[in-house]
């Protein structure tokens, strides 16, 4: 990831740049695999379980992150940092996961899961709360201020 050999210092701050939620997840509640070690050892002691589940990005949106990161001073070896990258894209990347349950996904899910705007986001959420679950796809036409296009390119993802 990094090219060179060379430790990063991880400052505090840095830390809630990138691993949002890693630090006070168990290490039962993080997918086993290939870089778990890493990501606990490097960033398991600096945020909240809720945001570091939630948070979903491109593995090259988590390279930019981390390559943040490093310029601001965070420390690891590039074999870290590598192991680091391959398991957060592939357990918090875009595509992971099963299909996206909207009766029960929350504002987080639906923005970076299915690149909902925030309000649109809440909007769903909200609607869902007021009128009850969404029975089928046509069910999301209902609610005010949804970009409808951006679900029907999600349709394959969405359960209900």
């Amino acid at each position: 990831m990094c090219g060179n050999s060379k430790p990063f210092a991880f400052g505090s701050a840095l830390c809630s740049l990138l691993f949002l939620g890693i630090a006070s997840l168990a290490q039962a509640e993080l997918p086993d695999g290939p870089g778990k070690a890493a990501t606990l050892r490097l960033c398991g002691k600096c945020h909240s379980p809720e945001q570091a589940v939630s948070l979903r990005q491109s593995s090259e949106d988590w390279e930019d992150t981390m390559a943040k990161m490093v310029k601001l001073g965070a420390t690891g070896t590039d074999d870290d940092f590598d192991a680091v990258l391959a398991y957060l894209s592939k357990n918090y990347g875009l595509d992971t996961g099963g299909p996206i349950n909207v009766n029960k996904a929350t504002t987080v899910d639906l923005e970076t899961l299915l690149g909902l705007g925030r309000t649109e986001a809440a909007a769903i959420v909200h609607y869902r709360s007021d009128k009850g679950k969404f029975k089928s796809i046509d069910d999301l036409r209902n609610v005010p201020g949804l970009d409808f296009k951006k679900i029907e390119a999600k349709k394959d993802r969405l359960a209900f």
